[in-house]
């Protein structure tokens, strides 16, 4: 029901078509790394961990610019076009397949140039749901299609071909409207701190998709090696997962206890991990979607409940979980390289059965502090 009235919806945006083809395009750019992967590792005789290098750095870039870009500058339109230049610049020098210590840099430049899009992108929206609406349906929609089109593009012409498409497609965002929204954002001189129940909760979210992207990033290698399926049908299964994450956060009922989904997706990486029967890794693969953003929404419920600012606290949030992503791949590929995938599978769910158990812990021991606000001046 959500996926054909989100679609409508787009054919009809609040926010600039430009910013949302690059936003977009980020994601495109994203679920690219772990196709990416067995290439690399193939095309420079190196290990997978060390290949897993490619997809820290460009997230450790996203990180560094999507957090500090409200800081350093305002939303003007030659940021939107020095960001996907820098990324066009980036991908197309990768194609060539530079040593791979250029590689890497050049996955880091891509990794802030994405990062100042997607700031760019949620700065249009900030303040207004159908805005917001636009903006984040937006991933979800073009996961759908990235996985298939990046397997195809794969099988045509290898790791040249993905990075020259990316290449081309940064590019197109500049042929539509990008004008920014915003005239100016105001500066910030001070935060409050996070209560210890809020603190524990973003140590709760960071775990979450540190143990996530630790064996996501690694599901063609797992899926092609373990489950021998092909590299087709696991894009399927990515597009699949991005489909179903669409009703889940969606979903409007109340998400009181989300360590029941946050256990499930626990699940979902050991099958992801070890599973040798392609319709168990298949399912695993949908299924951790759909979990993944049940929980998500609920903990942030969660967090906004016992926190005296939520407001930091939500963009705190994003942060811990960015650098969860950024560190998944890292330990994935240290992981996978020395012990195996099912010591992969075993650590990456057990810190989401960690950080299930934190939430659940902290929601009924923590008091709600909602009124908070309005008793108390100090944090």
């Amino acid at each position: 029901m959500q996926f054909p009235i989100r679609l409508a919806l787009l054919l009809r945006p609040t926010v600039k078509v430009g910013i949302l083809l690059a936003v977009g395009f980020s994601v495109l750019a994203f679920v690219s790394t772990p196709f990416l992967l067995p290439e690399i590792t193939d095309h420079y005789g190196i290990s997978l961990g060390t290949a897993s290098l490619i997809g820290v750095f460009q997230l450790g870039g996203f990180v560094v610019t999507s957090w500090g870009a409200g800081r350093w500058l305002q939303p003007r339109g030659w940021v939107f076009v020095t960001s996907l230049g820098a990324a066009a610049a980036a991908n197309l020098a990768s194609a060539a397949l530079p040593p791979f210590a250029v590689l890497v840099a050049l996955r880091l430049l891509s990794g802030f140039a994405l990062g100042l899009v997607a700031w760019y992108g949620w700065v249009q929206a900030f303040g207004d749901s159908r805005r917001m609406d636009d903006v984040a349906v937006t991933g979800p929609m073009v996961g759908l299609v990235a996985a298939p089109l990046v397997s195809v593009l794969l099988t045509a012409g290898g790791a040249r071909l993905v990075f020259g498409a990316l290449a081309a497609v940064s590019l197109i965002p500049l042929a539509f409207g990008y004008r920014s929204a915003v005239d100016h954002l105001p500066r910030t001189t001070t935060r409050n701190r996070a209560v210890p129940a809020a603190r524990i909760l973003l140590i709760c979210l960071g775990l979450f998709t540190l143990g996530g992207s630790s064996v996501f990033i690694f599901a063609v290698v797992l899926g092609t090696g373990n489950a021998a399926m092909s590299v087709t049908v696991i894009a399927i299964g990515f597009s699949l997962n991005a489909l179903v994450a669409i009703p889940a956060v969606r979903w409007k009922a109340p998400r009181k206890i989300p360590s029941p989904p946050m256990a499930a997706a626990a699940a979902c990486l050991i099958l992801v991990a070890t599973s040798t029967q392609p319709w168990l890794f298949f399912s695993a693969l949908v299924a951790w979607g759909f979990f993944f953003w049940s929980a998500v929404p609920g903990v942030f419920e969660v967090l906004a409940s016992r926190s005296r600012y939520p407001e930091e606290r939500a963009g705190d949030a994003q942060a811990v979980m960015a650098a969860g992503r950024a560190g998944g791949p890292l330990m994935g590929g240290l992981l996978i390289d020395g012990l195996g995938t099912t010591a992969l599978g075993i650590a990456g769910a057990g810190l989401v059965l960690i950080s299930a158990i934190g939430v659940f812990t902290v929601r009924n021991v923590a008091p709600p502090l909602q009124d908070a606000r309005s008793t108390t001046s100090t944090p």
